[in-house]
């Protein structure tokens, strides 16, 4: 049966998520992230939100993920800030879905 949602990242940014029952998974560098994030996909988590510490360093198995339906894998900034990696992402996103850059400056009309 697959879960709903899990948060992959540094230990502050998805802590609090708990009281939302949210799947918090907690990791401290890098390889980490890898290994949650693929233990995240065999639970069967239909929604992963990531870090960017943790998108960065899982780029290559997030691509992987992108065309499929489940699970949707989402970047979060961190409780640290945002590096710019989120805006980016939904860029890209609405890129995709609408066929056209219509978002950033260039693309607007």
């Amino acid at each position: 049966m697959p879960r709903e949602i899990a948060f992959i990242g540094d230990r502050d940014s998805v802590w609090g998520f708990r009281a939302f029952g949210i799947h918090a998974m907690p990791v401290a560098d890098p390889a980490e992230g890898r290994e949650a994030l693929a233990s995240a996909v065999d639970e069967g988590f239909s929604v992963i939100f990531v870090t960017e510490d943790v998108y960065e360093a899982c780029g290559d198995a997030i691509e992987r993920y992108r065309e499929a339906a489940l699970p949707a894998i989402t970047v979060l900034p961190s409780v640290t800030g945002s590096r710019g990696l989120v805006a980016a992402e939904i860029q890209r996103a609405v890129s995709a879905a609408v066929g056209a850059d219509i978002l950033s400056e260039g693309g607007r009309s």
